[in-house]
């Protein structure tokens, strides 16, 4: 080894300590290091003060610089992976160094562009976190941030595009998947980019997730997935739902003369039959005991005995 060689390794290490400490990432490429819960706090506090516009200090700035550093490392090291599952799997692994600075950016509600927190949007989605994508989703959009260059799409465009594109992948795999417990999240993000510009047929992909996860519910909810497919298939006429909106409209009407059925059969038990054995069998009407006594008392004490009737025999005419 040489000597300058030698000579300069202490000042490496001293220098990815130092990164390390500030919550940069990992000194060597390819080994992943966990942030300690003093290196999330430095984040979120720095990412409160990052918003700030009376708070442009040195090291509100050195702190925003680091992420971006360690948001372009993580990055290249994305980039020599070609897989998307292998890159999801990394992702998973990186963004909890990131916990501190999503928290303290969401808590400190500035609105300021950050190419950090609009990329983290995406990741979490990329890790099938969506509610946490629905929550930075949320910020991103209410202070109409952009996204980074290679998006080329507003963050309601590419939030509900990137979030809806995997759900609907796994029922076209298999119809038969249960995407129920994504419906908070999608009617979540229904709700706070209602306002938003997107093109018709991205929104409807939302109309048609959302759609999907309430297929199998109760009636009303049927009812309003059947709504939202209608919806949907204006909005893109290859949408793909004319199959599945016949299914339920059918359903739905099947269930509700099954229902009129029933309501008849009930009505007609308790009127119809009811009013003929009324008719059959009046009700009786109670009669007090001392009446009823009484009544038998008079009814005996009146009654005369049976007179034998006798007839007297004339007698016969004399003759003459």
């Amino acid at each position: 080894m040489h000597l300058s060689t030698a000579l300069r390794l202490p000042k490496r290490r001293k220098a990815a300590s130092n990164r390390t400490l500030a919550g940069l990432g990992p000194p060597l490429i390819g080994e992943e290091m966990m942030l300690t819960p003093a290196q999330k706090h430095f984040q979120r506090v720095m990412a409160e003060r990052h918003g700030k516009a009376a708070d442009l200090s040195d090291t509100a700035r050195t702190a925003h610089e680091q992420i971006l550093h360690r948001m372009r490392m993580d990055m290249a090291a994305l980039k020599k992976i070609q897989g998307e599952q292998a890159k999801a799997a990394l992702k998973r692994q990186l963004l909890p160094n990131y916990e501190g600075w999503i928290e303290g950016t969401l808590e400190g509600n500035s609105g300021r562009q950050d190419e950090v927190i609009t990329r983290l949007m995406i990741w979490a989605i990329d890790i099938r976190d969506y509610p946490l994508a629905a929550r930075i989703g949320r910020y991103v959009i209410a202070h109409n941030m952009a996204m980074p260059d290679r998006f080329n799409r507003t963050a309601a465009t590419a939030l509900v595009d990137e979030l809806c594109d995997p759900i609907l992948i796994q029922v076209k795999a298999d119809e038969s998947t249960d995407v129920t417990p994504y419906l908070a999240v999608l009617d979540d993000v229904a709700e706070f980019t209602a306002g938003s510009d997107m093109p018709d047929m991205v929104r409807a992909k939302l109309h048609k997730a959302r759609a999907f996860a309430l297929r199998n519910g109760t009636p009303a909810e049927q009812e309003t997935a059947l709504e939202l497919l209608r919806t949907a298939l204006i909005m893109d006429p290859g949408a793909g739902v004319k199959k599945l909106i016949d299914k339920l409209a059918s359903q739905l009407k099947k269930a509700a003369a099954a229902n009129a059925s029933t309501e008849k059969n009930d009505a007609g038990g308790t009127g119809d039959g009811g009013q003929g054995e009324a008719a059959a069998a009046p009700p009786e009407v109670a009669v007090p005991a001392e009446k009823t006594a009484a009544k038998t008392a008079r009814k005996s004490t009146t009654r005369k005995p049976a007179v034998r009737k006798t007839t007297t025999k004339k007698a016969p005419a004399a003759k003459k």
